[in-house]
């Protein structure tokens, strides 16, 4: 099951952030995996076409957390090698004045499709953070970037910053590129990384392995010679 996820700093309140995310219909304006999306009657029903496909596909707002969460899942897709579930997942935490968004991407795979998700995952790896790159630039305006801002946010994906702080919170590697206050990314561009930054809270928290029983012990007998 490929899952990729990116994070993204955008000099906004928290609230208008979620508030365009929430909006399902606002999707297609920068994500890779939404081509085109329409009201269905409610306010967490749509119609959208994924990538690659001609008929439009029901896509269901599942999770409304204002201004913390909120999550989109697509509908079972069909192909000759098995099944795919897309979904489409975003956090947000407050951050330096502005936000700090966390932008995730879940296949859900069956079927021979499992042999695939290699080339899935490569796939949204790559995707994702222009997806990322998109989304300040819709939410900012920001069209332009000044001269030498890629060499900037080269430098920045390197490192982890934006999260929230914590008097506990671990320093940063020697060398490593300061995270950036909201105003210096209004400034120099978005700050994407992989990424939450530093601080006590995790945007996602993983169920506790659970022990497995051992093996029972088996017993072999060579094979008694006859004669």
């Amino acid at each position: 099951m490929p899952q990729v996820r990116v994070y993204v700093s955008i000099p906004m309140p928290v609230e208008e952030v979620f508030a365009f995310l929430a909006d399902g219909c606002n999707l297609a304006a920068w994500h890779s995996g939404v081509m085109a999306i329409r009201p269905d009657g409610t306010d967490e029903e749509y119609r959208y076409r994924f990538p690659g496909r001609r008929r439009e596909c029901r896509l269901t707002r599942t999770v409304y957390e204002p201004p913390v969460r909120v999550g989109f899942v697509g509908q079972r897709m069909w192909t000759p090698l098995g099944t795919q579930v897309p979904r489409f997942d975003f956090r947000l935490w407050s951050w330096e004045g502005g936000s700090r968004v966390e932008v995730g991407v879940t296949s859900c795979l069956s079927g021979a499709m499992l042999l695939l998700w290699p080339v899935v995952a490569c796939g949204w790896r790559r995707d994702l953070p222009v997806d990322a790159q998109a989304l300040y630039e819709v939410l900012t305006g920001a069209t332009e970037r000044p001269e030498g801002e890629m060499e900037e946010m080269v430098a920045v994906r390197e490192a982890a910053g934006g999260g929230p702080t914590d008097s506990t919170a671990p320093d940063a590697a020697v060398g490593a590129p300061a995270p950036r206050t909201a105003a210096e990314v209004g400034v120099l561009g978005p700050d994407i990384s992989t990424e939450p930054g530093f601080g006590s809270v995790e945007p996602y928290r993983r169920a506790p392995a659970r022990p497995r029983a051992p093996w029972p012990a088996r017993r072999f007998r060579l094979p008694v010679p006859r004669g």
